[in-house]
């Protein structure tokens, strides 16, 4: 990779992270209830809760995100040290749950409080969970959300992760439909449409479906996946 290259790389690697501290800094002034950047006596950074509870001690570079204490006091903070990103707890020590081996995280945008993370600085992605487990590879294109559910393609193919009942589809669908949040999801495989069962991802075809009886149609498609589930 040429120095020009890389210097562009890094560059836009900056002002990403200036945008999403200025989003922070934003938000700080319009909600009270935000959790908040402090500087430490060693020139680190640390987290505190709005009446000043140490949640993340003062050992950082710097955070990336800080969030609304009462809704999300718990969650995990994405913090820098020595230009790598990992993910701490708010739990008065920092405990790690990651390595700070990353190029880049940053949570998904969308009703699912997780993350995309990047090795490098390559425009491919992974999805983690909030409890710091990679949960596919470093090598998808893009995602959206439906509501507990993000959808990711990888190459020409379409998988899914549902994070409320952490259930990871491979990409191997030439699409992923949602008609509606409680009903099934519509898969096409092999140019095909049909659904796929939750208990072992298997494919049910909407001619297979078709072939039955109504009862027996009914008591399978009940059995697939959906985006939204009332639990």
């Amino acid at each position: 990779m040429s120095n020009q290259k890389h210097k562009a790389m890094k560059n836009q690697k900056t002002e990403t992270m200036k945008e999403r501290k200025n989003n922070v800094e934003l938000n700080a002034n319009q909600n009270e209830n935000l959790t908040i950047v402090f500087d430490g006596e060693n020139g680190k950074k640390g987290i505190k809760s709005p009446d000043g509870k140490i949640l993340v001690p003062a050992n950082y570079d710097d955070f990336v995100y800080t969030y609304d204490y009462t809704i999300l006091s718990a969650h995990p903070y994405v913090a820098v040290r020595d230009g790598k990103m990992g993910l701490v707890k708010p739990d008065g020590k920092g405990t790690e749950i990651t390595p700070f081996v990353y190029y880049d995280i940053h949570m998904i945008k969308g009703w699912v409080l997780h993350f995309l993370y990047r090795n490098n600085s390559e425009n491919k992605f992974g999805i983690m969970s909030r409890n710091g487990k990679e949960i596919t590879p470093c090598n998808l294109e893009s995602y959206s959300c439906g509501t507990h559910t993000v959808f990711f393609k990888s190459g020409n193919h379409h998988g899914l992760w549902h994070s409320s009942l952490d259930e990871l589809l491979e990409p191997i669908y030439d699409e992923i439909e949602v008609d509606d949040p409680d009903e099934p999801l519509v898969f096409t495989l092999n140019g095909e449409k049909g659904y796929v069962k939750l208990e072992d991802h298997s494919f049910l075809s909407q001619a297979y479906l078709e072939s039955l009886d109504e009862d027996e149609s009914h008591d399978l498609l009940l059995e697939c996946i959906c985006d939204q589930y009332d639990f």
